[in-house]
């Protein structure tokens, strides 16, 4: 009964007429429905454009190479300067920035040789967190050639050196392919054009042989135990085979 009432009255009614709008109002319309998801777009696409950005400066920021030196005795900034500038000249830009470059980075051991016991204490938590950075140095494979001072001591801490050729030591123990070379029993180190390094004294600087100061260090490669390589490490292999070649 109250349908036939409702049908009665809207006997008369006729039905809205479908208004055709204009592209204006088609385009108000179409942003009133949208324009949060615009907005969101945009900021997405600005972060992700950033992130990117990041990525690549972060990698032609990075240094080629990160050669590590391990000693009981700090280098002079001087003398660490000379040893990046001189294996500059025999690397590859690997990371497309248009330039080479080196980073020497220093990871100074505890000198057991100390007597004075406060010496000796500060020494050691100098040496603890210098070991902890050496760590992950040695588990990110940051670093593949290593200048030592004492191959030996280095190796007994930290077991990761190869042979010269990349074969594990305790493969081939009676191997007569060496672990190391001295800086000075390698003809292309030894006929590197190195200039002379400065030292702050008291007073005023003292200048120092660069060559004759790191002659008396060895060049070792880490090894590497897995066949999973990048263009870093293949570039650090490279360059320790040019550095040693003639090597004795």
């Amino acid at each position: 009964m109250a349908g036939e009432y409702y049908r009665w009255l809207a006997r008369d009614v006729k039905p809205a007429e479908k208004k055709e709008l204009t592209k204006e109002e088609k385009r108000r319309n179409w942003w009133d429905y949208h324009k949060w998801h615009v907005v969101i777009a945009i900021v997405c696409a600005v972060l992700l454009a950033d992130l990117v950005s990041d990525v690549v400066r972060n990698k032609n920021s990075h240094p080629d190479y990160v050669v590590a030196y391990v000693g009981q005795t700090a280098l002079p900034d001087g003398l660490a300067e000379q040893v990046e500038l001189g294996l500059g000249t025999l690397g590859q830009d690997l990371n497309g920035n248009g330039a080479v470059s080196v980073e020497l980075r220093q990871f100074i051991l505890a000198d057991e040789s100390l007597e004075d016991p406060i010496l000796a204490m500060e020494d050691m938590e100098r040496s603890n967190a210098s070991s902890m950075l050496l760590l992950g140095n040695i588990e990110t494979v940051e670093s593949v050639i290593f200048l030592l001072e004492n191959p030996a001591l280095f190796h007994a801490q930290f077991p990761v050196l190869s042979r010269a050729d990349g074969t594990r030591i305790e493969e081939t123990p009676w191997s007569t392919v060496p672990v190391c070379y001295r800086w000075a029993d390698c003809p292309v180190l030894a006929g590197l054009e190195l200039e002379n390094f400065e030292v702050p004294v008291i007073g005023g600087t003292v200048e120092g042989d660069s060559q004759l100061a790191l002659s008396e260090l060895f060049v070792a490669r880490r090894g590497l135990w897995d066949d999973g390589t990048n263009d870093p490490i293949l570039g650090a292999i490279a360059l320790w085979e040019q550095i040693t070649e003639g090597a004795q």
